[in-house]
């Protein structure tokens, strides 16, 4: 549809989309808790998106159950992905924001700030659904952690930690069948700690007293309600909480749900979900704090970024792999099992026992960045110019103007050579690739030279040596008694390789 034909919505049509959006959500709220299996399904799929709130949660479920992450237009851009075409998007609600001056209650001075003056639907699309940048992942907590491992290092820090708030005693000695409880009296936790039952069912414990404290103390929001509805907004939290950093509480029962929703409003369904949501989000945060503070780390491999090599280093995949304490850059394809161990993880590639340098390190390595992340130097016409990128340098930790040729899609950056804090080397490079004889056919070239020969005669080429990270001169890049074709995992890590020889 052309600009000219284009006719807003009228604000009484506006108001009444979205007042069928929100009957939407109301029914499908009581549909979701209305059964055990329904609701547990809700519950999973909403620990996916522990911060959003309950009706964008339950819109974006109602729509496409099978999202996994979830963003707009703009913010998919800006990551240097495109929204593939024809793909439908997810409707949500948006706040409509409006810069007023209001008095600050602290300091009773009149400043100015963005109230919400409304709500509008908006579009979001899943990220199965775009294309572009590899996104990073940098989860706080790895997903293979082992719950055991989890519950040993976060346990106890955290029961210190809502020590703060109220009484919590681990029972050694506990009297009884059951896990723990509340007391509403006292406003105290008491956890069965007896021999028998390790930590890691006493984190659920915790977890799950610690949401009746919340909801149903002396002065809590819901602490007359009926037994069934206490004990869903408690497990709900349990759940939602232990599913975020990979424990499974679903050995509790869920049973009490059966028919809990028949008789109640969907609007106070509503409110009781929002609230679940609400203190969980509150509860994920706790956690992942005293992770942050304590410097907790985990001894299981997890990629945190991965991205690929540039153009002219044969568009290598690169992956960004801790495993606890240590930082691995792998360059070109490997084994899951080389991720079994931190000494296969270590041969993977280059690594560092700093975070920092190595997620600069990885930065300076990149073959696609969002657009917006460059600047064009030239003034060419054609697809290739020279960019220039400012990024820190690991070696000195100075911020410094790094260079390199790329091609321009919408969203991102694809290098065709590789990032170099030497802007007459870039510019060379720039020139070379544009020149009327030869083009960016250049790589080409090169890729075929190197795809017939195959100077240390182990049976792969140069080219393929190249791709895969191997030494072209060395038959046995790792010396380990095994020529490369025949090496499942041929990379070497005790000496530097030597950079492979890209010339004609």
């Amino acid at each position: 549809m052309s600009k000219k034909n284009f006719k807003p919505k009228t604000y009484d049509e506006r108001q009444k989309e979205l007042q069928g959006h929100y009957e939407k959500l109301l029914k499908g709220v009581k549909e979701a808790a209305s059964d055990p299996e329904d609701y547990l399904k809700y519950l999973n799929f909403v620990s996916k998106f522990p911060k959003r709130s309950i009706r964008n949660q339950m819109l974006i479920y109602m729509q496409k159950p099978d999202a996994q992450l979830v963003a707009g237009l703009k913010t998919w851009n800006k990551f240097g992905r495109q929204v593939n075409k024809g793909s439908q998007g997810i409707k949500i609600f948006a706040p409509i924001k409006k810069k007023e001056k209001v008095v600050d209650e602290k300091t009773q001075e009149e400043v100015e700030k963005n109230v919400i003056k409304g709500f509008r639907m908006v579009n979001v699309f899943d990220v199965n659904d775009t294309n572009g940048v590899p996104l990073p992942t940098t989860p706080l907590v790895p997903k293979n952690v082992k719950e055991s491992e989890f519950a040993e290092k976060t346990f106890m820090p955290m029961v210190e930690e809502l020590r703060k708030e109220l009484p919590i005693e681990l029972n050694e000695n506990y009297v009884g069948d059951s896990n723990g409880f509340y007391s509403p009296l006292e406003h105290k936790i008491v956890v069965n700690a007896n021999s028998h039952r390790d930590i890691t069912n006493q984190y659920k414990t915790l977890i799950h007293e610690y949401a009746h404290s919340v909801f149903h103390s002396e002065t809590g929001k819901y602490k007359d309600h009926d037994r069934e509805s206490k004990e869903v907004q408690a497990e709900s939290v349990a759940y939602l909480t232990a599913k975020s950093f990979g424990m499974d509480t679903s050995d509790y029962s869920f049973a009490y749900i059966k028919g809990w929703a028949a008789g109640k409003d969907e609007k106070l369904l509503l409110s009781f979900q929002e609230d679940i949501q609400k203190e969980s989000a509150k509860l994920i945060k706790k956690i992942e704090d005293v992770i942050v503070e304590r410097n907790i780390s985990f001894d299981v491999p997890v990629v945190l970024d991965t991205n690929t090599s540039s153009v002219e280093e044969g568009e290598q995949p690169l992956s960004l792999i801790q495993y606890g304490a240590a930082y691995t850059i792998a360059k070109g394809p490997y084994n899951e099992s080389s991720l079994n161990s931190l000494e296969g993880v270590k041969k993977l590639g280059v690594t560092f026992n700093d975070q920092d340098t190595a997620e600069k390190t990885f930065e300076m390595m990149k073959g696609h960045v969002p657009l917006q992340m460059a600047e064009k130097l030239d003034n060419e016409k054609g697809k290739i110019h020279l960019y220039q990128r400012t990024l820190i340098d690991p070696k000195d930790q100075a911020e410094k103007n790094m260079y390199f040729v790329g091609v321009a899609s919408f969203t991102n950056l694809k290098a065709l050579s590789s990032i170099t804090p030497e802007k007459e080397i870039a510019l060379s490079t720039f020139k070379r690739m544009t020149s009327k004889d030869i083009g960016i056919g250049e790589n080409k070239k090169i890729e075929k030279d190197l795809s017939m020969r195959d100077r240390d005669g182990d049976g792969l080429t140069d080219l393929q040596e190249k791709r895969t990270g191997t030494n072209p001169l060395h038959r046995d890049t790792d010396d380990d008694g095994i020529s490369d074709n025949r090496d499942i995992s041929p990379r070497s890590v005790k000496r530097d390789q030597p950079e492979l020889d890209l010339s004609l």
